[in-house]
């Protein structure tokens, strides 16, 4: 007996002496590893351990460059079986190309409470219920405030309602000559009728070089602020004019639907509904707006995106969608029953309802021509659309990406304001077969607050 435990100690000893002590790793080559991750693993690797916790701080610390990830999806449902659900909290990192998923928990307010509005470099754009935003790093829980809703030129507060609930006058001006006349919102709803996108030029790490543009009503008028501002600039005022000249029609400039931000030449890129596009130079002490593509459609039904590609080409791509009943109800959040209640806006709580994409349509712009030229595919690269700023990656360096696809998100305006808790589609679109594919693996996202697309990142 004696000599079987002597040989079970032998074995013990040589098993963990084949298994090296990483915790003792030192910090140098530490570091090089963690360098090698994508950052949500570089996140969780800080649980690690002590030595590896403060190797974590270094790498934010230095702000050492670690591996590009790929696209998440983010939707603040806490998966049941990761999480156990009920935090309000935390969310879920959702990684398409891997099929894994992560918790992660944000600083108040609970996000479950906020609405999304945006994404960019790793940062959501989120507002309160207030009705005011904040740019939030999905990883890190950094945030920081925007000017408030009352910073917009047409907003103003207004007297509380009968049982003391903050309210907003909201002034909107369909003609130059007509006076505008106030209308009364809840502060908690008007977030939902008041923002279509916002777009960052950069991270919110860049401090006041970071700027936002933000999509807003009165139907797509224009605003913008740098970190740190007081208020919205609003585009549509004293700027100066490139190009052609502004109609009297066009004296709002409103009707846009999309932006990107180009940083090889500093523009936002903003696509209007009628497919028209105008660079927008924010850099000076007066914008500087140049229309560089007429309009070639009067119709706003399909959602419109802009992409610049990183061959250099400018491409339109249009979302076509109809709505139908499912065979599966989604499950109510309360939240967002909060927000239908609060609403006076028809709101419709069907939770059959679901909107889906029946086709989009690839469009090559050609500046020099004023046209649109129709494509059918985009090779080895792949699309994220939705609430986020808009990508494109190739599936070369990311391979168990879907090439020749779109990966969509939710972000239908006037679905998400009547339809608040109905179900959010979530799905790859292949242009090869033109057909969708429903991504069903995904927990607890179906209705509040709308999924969006992230690349994770540290600052």
């Amino acid at each position: 007996m004696g000599g079987a435990g002597a040989g079970a100690r032998v074995d013990a000893t040589e098993t963990a002496a084949s298994f090296p002590d990483w915790s003792h790793l030192p910090l140098d080559p530490l570091l090089v590893v963690m360098a090698a991750l994508e950052a949500p693993d570089l996140v969780r690797s800080a649980a690690a351990c002590s030595s590896w916790r403060a190797a974590y701080a270094t790498v934010r610390r230095l702000r050492i460059p670690t591996a590009e990830s790929p696209p998440c999806l983010f939707y603040p449902r806490a998966d049941d079986a990761a999480a156990g659900g009920g935090d309000p909290d935390a969310a879920t990192i959702f990684n398409p190309a891997t099929g894994a998923s992560f918790r992660v928990r944000l600083p108040d307010p609970p996000l479950r409470r906020r609405s999304l509005h945006g994404s960019g470099h790793g940062w959501l754009v989120a507002a309160d219920e207030a009705s005011n935003l904040h740019l939030v790093n999905s990883l890190t829980g950094a945030q920081h405030a925007l000017p408030p809703i009352t910073g917009l030129h047409h907003t103003e507060l207004a007297p509380s309602d009968e049982q003391g609930n903050p309210m907003y006058n909201l002034y909107e001006v369909e003609y130059p000559s007509t006076e505008p006349e106030p209308l009364a919102y809840a502060a908690s709803e008007l977030r939902l009728y008041m923002y279509f996108k916002a777009v960052l030029s950069c991270s919110p790490c860049a401090g006041s070089g970071c700027v936002v543009l933000l999509l807003h009503q009165s139907d797509g008028e224009l605003s913008f602020a740098r970190l740190g501002d007081e208020a919205w600039t609003r585009i549509g005022g004293d700027e100066s004019y490139d190009g052609e000249v502004v109609e009297d029609e066009d004296w709002l400039l409103e009707g846009y639907r999309d932006a990107v931000y180009n940083e090889k030449d500093g523009l936002f890129y903003v696509l209007g509904y009628g497919a028209d596009i105008i660079t927008l130079d924010v850099k000076g002490n007066s914008p500087v707006v140049k229309k560089i593509m007429k309009d070639v459609t009067n119709q706003d039904d399909p959602t419109k995106y802009l992409v610049i590609t990183p061959w250099g080409d400018l491409l339109q791509v249009w979302r076509m969608t109809d709505s139908r009943s499912s065979t599966t109800p989604v499950q109510q959040s309360a939240e967002g029953m909060e927000n239908c209640e609060d609403s006076d806006v028809e709101v419709t709580q069907d939770p059959y309802h679901e909107l889906y994409t029946e086709e989009i349509q690839l469009y090559k712009v050609d500046i020099d021509n004023q046209k649109l030229m129709r494509i059918t595919s985009l090779g080895d690269y792949a699309l994220f659309l939705g609430l986020n700023s808009t990508m494109i990656l190739s599936t070369k360096d990311f391979p168990t990406l879907n090439s020749d696809s779109a990966y969509l998100a939710h972000d239908n305006f006037e679905d998400i304001l009547i339809h608040t808790n109905s179900g959010k589609e979530i799905g790859i679109w292949n242009f090869r077969s033109g057909t969708l594919e429903v991504v069903d693996n995904v927990h607890s996202w179906q209705n509040w607050p709308v999924p969006i697309w992230i690349t994770p990142s540290l600052c």
